[in-house]
């Protein structure tokens, strides 16, 4: 990125600068072409998938649109007694909205498939494992983002994927910098002091992302940890999202290699709920827990390799 800015040392602004095209990707303008052209990227993927979003569609259990007094965010819930999953989201014709109406479908193709377990314990697994189906939804998809099946023109779909990709290392960071703060908090004897969590967290971020320059911006740093809900509310949860990530890049790897094969075993994970333990669930998937710092470089090597690909197609 310093290269592609031409700047000495990268600023925080300078990574809100997208190196690769001018303006936003639109990757619709009629509201109904959302959810219409996800159906057709699911129907390529597996076409059980496109069978139940047309579910979805046709039972009206899509709220995507954004408009006046509507509340904020995106979630997918489950209605047991149906069957059926829900979606809600604020979409707003910008490319965020397609991932996350991936991110959510992974979330309601969960729920289908884990509807044949007869009790609603045992469909539900951990975040580690909802996250598992909901980010590797958004991988398995990104190849099929292009025109006639996807939302983009070949050249915008590279982009899109190439920029996935990289928001993918970035939160890797960020995550890793929640989770060892909040251990620092709980565990150093000093995590009840303002001043003390303050610095903390700046030796904690400075670890984690040492290449951004925050000279004379410390408090501007620090605020970051303060919109952090879940160190408030969630006491230690947010290393799942790490986790998760992880077991869904080892997914799209896989996929790589054998996509039908890797959407079969996406599909056996799913229908298991939450009967397994997680370790066990991670293997149906085809993945596994990773913690050390091997394994982790070597899912790290493959994106990056990946990203490069991408690059030279896009001409970047």
């Amino acid at each position: 990125r310093r290269a592609r800015l031409g700047v000495e040392e990268l600023r925080p602004w300078d990574l809100a600068v997208n190196p690769y095209r001018a303006a936003a990707l639109r990757p619709y303008s009629d509201p109904a072409d959302l959810p219409g052209v996800a159906r057709r990227i699911f129907g390529r993927l597996e076409p059980t998938l496109g069978a139940e979003f047309q579910v979805m569609i046709d039972e009206g259990l899509l709220d995507l649109e954004s408009r006046r007094g509507k509340a904020p965010g995106g979630y997918c819930d489950t209605l047991h007694a149906r069957g059926r999953p829900f979606i809600f989201m604020n979409a707003s014709g910008v490319m965020d909205d397609v991932n996350t109406l991936l991110h959510e479908a992974g979330h309601a193709f969960h729920a289908f498939a884990s509807h044949v377990q007869p009790l609603i314990w045992q469909r539900h697994p951990g975040s580690e494992s909802a996250e598992l189906a909901s980010m590797s939804m958004e991988l398995l998809a990104a190849p099929h983002l292009a025109r006639p099946t996807g939302y983009l023109a070949e050249g915008d779909a590279l982009l899109a994927r190439l920029e996935h990709l990289e928001e993918i290392l970035v939160s890797l960071a960020h995550i890793a910098s929640v989770d060892a703060f909040q251990h620092w908090i709980y565990a150093s004897g000093a995590g009840g002091e303002a001043r003390a969590r303050d610095e903390a967290w700046l030796r904690v971020r400075s670890r984690f992302d040492p290449e951004v320059s925050w000279a004379g911006l410390d408090a501007e740093r620090v605020a970051r940890w303060y919109r952090q809900l879940h160190i408030f509310l969630y006491p230690f949860y947010y290393i799942e999202y790490g986790i998760a990530q992880l077991g869904a890049l080892q997914v799209w790897r896989n996929s790589g290699r054998d996509a039908a094969g890797a959407v079969a075993a996406y599909r056996r994970f799913l229908a298991l709920g939450a009967t397994r333990p997680l370790p066990a669930l991670y293997a149906e998937a085809g993945a596994r827990l990773v913690f050390d710092a091997d394994r982790m470089a070597e899912l790290v090597a493959v994106v990056e390799e990946e990203i490069a690909a991408l690059r030279e197609k896009a001409g970047k």
